[in-house]
């Protein structure tokens, strides 16, 4: 009887400190992810990049993934950090091994694959492996509809924040390049540049898109990044145009790629298929 209350006790200690734990997240996919996995109680801080569920950019934040500072960070006396492979500069990475926090570095996902993995790999780390896989069959019965529902090769761009004269389109090896894909469309510049490019209005006339996706980061921003092409006379031959195809849509919902990308890009296949 000594011996149960004594393993009792130990267990009531381990699950109170396991409460107690700071924990901070960096990177959208991973703060995503842990809070899909129900365990974001303990999640203290995020980066810039992270606003998915709404409630985390309520949170301190600690820099911007790419950029992080080892002051900004230290200040939050976390226990665990989890991060992606995006996370920089290298320096800072080391200086917090140095320290010796628990810093968990998981591979950026880059695509539908890599988010189950991603999933698996953090549902792991946190002892919810349970979880994880209720997580994962929950995405791939939205695969399977996304599978059903693809839209049949229109031709497709997507524009990163554009401002009036300024259209930043994305090229291949880019995340919004991988969504006009898995959505079933064709990129206009995917064999014309890498990454992000500045287009010119010709560029645009002429290859004629049959969808625009403009990229907003703030809910503020949207129709602005929409009236941009909706409202100038020298875009109104463009298909897109014509066909009421134009779409502003979130960068935090559509290019993070944790849990929720899935639905939203299930979502938009369903928007762009109920216009007439």
């Amino acid at each position: 009887m000594k011996h149960l209350f004594i393993s009792i006790l130990i267990f009531c200690s381990l699950f109170a400190n396991n409460l107690n734990e700071r924990v901070i997240t960096i990177g959208g996919c991973v703060t995503e992810t842990v809070f899909a996995l129900e365990m974001g109680q303990n999640v203290v801080a995020v980066d810039i990049s992270s606003s998915i569920p709404n409630k985390v950019t309520q949170l301190p934040q600690v820099g911007y993934i790419r950029g992080i500072s080892t002051e900004g960070i230290l200040s939050m006396n976390p226990d665990k950090i989890l991060t992606t492979t995006e996370m920089g500069p290298p320096k800072v990475v080391q200086q917090l091994k140095d320290a010796g926090i628990n810093l968990k570095i998981f591979n950026a996902p880059k695509n539908y694959d890599d988010i189950l993995s991603l999933i698996d790999d953090v549902a792991t780390f946190l002892d919810v492996s349970k979880k994880g896989e209720q997580l994962k069959s929950e995405l791939i019965e939205l695969n399977n509809q996304i599978n059903e529902l693809k839209l049949d090769k229109p031709k497709i761009v997507f524009f990163m924040s554009p401002a009036l004269g300024s259209y930043n389109a994305a090229g291949s090896g880019t995340r919004a390049d991988y969504l006009i894909n898995y959505i079933g469309g064709e990129n206009i510049f995917t064999n014309d540049f890498k990454r992000y490019t500045k287009v010119s209005k010709e560029d645009i006339i002429k290859y004629n898109p049959d969808i625009i996706l403009t990229g907003y980061v703030r809910e503020l921003n949207k129709k602005e990044v929409v009236d941009i092409f909706k409202n100038s006379d020298e875009f109104q031959s463009v298909a897109a145009i014509k066909n009421n195809q134009l779409y502003g849509v979130s960068v935090g919902e559509v290019l993070n790629f944790g849990p929720s990308f899935v639905n939203t890009s299930l979502n938009l296949i369903k928007k762009i298929n109920t216009v007439e």
